[in-house]
């Protein structure tokens, strides 16, 4: 069976965030599932449902820090609890503009975290950071 793209889902309270994301990652990677939410437990039972079915693809989960009700922490912290096989399926990169040195080493030091992405995203953070997802799906689509 042939391998998919990995599906992406941004997690952002910010609506033009979600939109710039949604158009640069399309633009990288034409076809790309993506798909944004600017409630976190929208974005919470989106990920619990899609990573549930049977025919899961790996999820890309750009997660906003800042955000009020459940900050990207909050959500993180959910997402350590949900079933294994939820979490399986996600590469998780935290997405923000803070620039406090600890959330950084937060994001690094978590061992559900793939990465710290500073806003805005860009065409060079996308190739960058999914090179090495994006091209082993790719190979796989191309056998």
């Amino acid at each position: 069976m042939k391998e998919r793209l990995p599906d992406f889902v941004i997690i952002d309270d910010d609506r033009i965030n979600n939109m710039l994301c949604i158009a640069i990652i399309k633009n990288i990677i034409p076809g790309a599932n993506v798909v944004g939410f600017v409630f976190p437990e929208e974005g919470l039972e989106y990920l619990n449902l899609k990573c549930a079915a049977a025919d899961a693809n790996e999820i890309i989960l750009l997660l906003d820090i800042n955000m009020p009700v459940l900050n990207g922490w909050d959500v993180l912290q959910k997402l350590e609890t949900a079933s294994i096989t939820v979490r399986q399926h996600l590469k998780i990169f935290m997405l923000s503009s803070s620039l406090d040195p600890r959330d950084k080493e937060k994001a690094q030091n978590s061992s559900l975290t793939s990465g710290f992405i500073e806003k805005p995203l860009s065409l060079l953070n996308v190739r960058e950071l999914f090179t090495n997802t994006i091209e082993k799906s790719i190979t796989k689509l191309q056998r």
